[in-house]
């Protein structure tokens, strides 16, 4: 069930891909817009992300960076996630898989939560945290 799952979600990935990077969410409407941002006026920890991918797609790090701070290191994490197992398996490593060690969701919601708050204060340098 599981291989049936991931050939399914493999053309979507892609095809969302696809779109990402023909379209920049700067300048169409298809994409939708934070519904946390337009109630509040406030950044949530996911505003730019689309932005974010955009940019990551077009090989360009410092927009990605620019946009969502988090964005890049999340990327990275969940990276590793997928492929860990295939490093060990095929270079013999022994990588432990980081998203189920005992404390590793507290660390990531604490990170959240603060980078959450970090960036809508207005002085610098937290107000360089908010996209773009």
């Amino acid at each position: 069930m599981k291989k049936i799952l991931n050939w399914i979600l493999l053309p979507i990935i892609l095809g969302v891909a696809v779109l990402f990077f023909v379209l920049d969410p700067r300048q169409h409407e298809l994409f939708p817009k934070c519904a946390f941002h337009s109630l509040t006026g406030a950044y949530c920890p996911g505003c730019g992300s689309q932005r974010a991918i955009h940019s990551l797609l077009h090989l360009d790090f410092a927009g990605v960076v620019s946009y969502n701070f988090l964005f890049l290191p999340a990327a990275l994490l969940i990276l590793y996630h997928y492929s860990h197992s295939f490093l060990n398996t095929w270079f013999g490593w022994k990588l432990p898989n980081l998203f189920y060690m005992k404390y590793t969701p507290w660390v990531i919601f604490v990170v959240v939560i603060l980078f959450w708050i970090l960036r809508n204060l207005p002085w610098y340098p937290f107000n360089i945290l908010a996209p773009g």
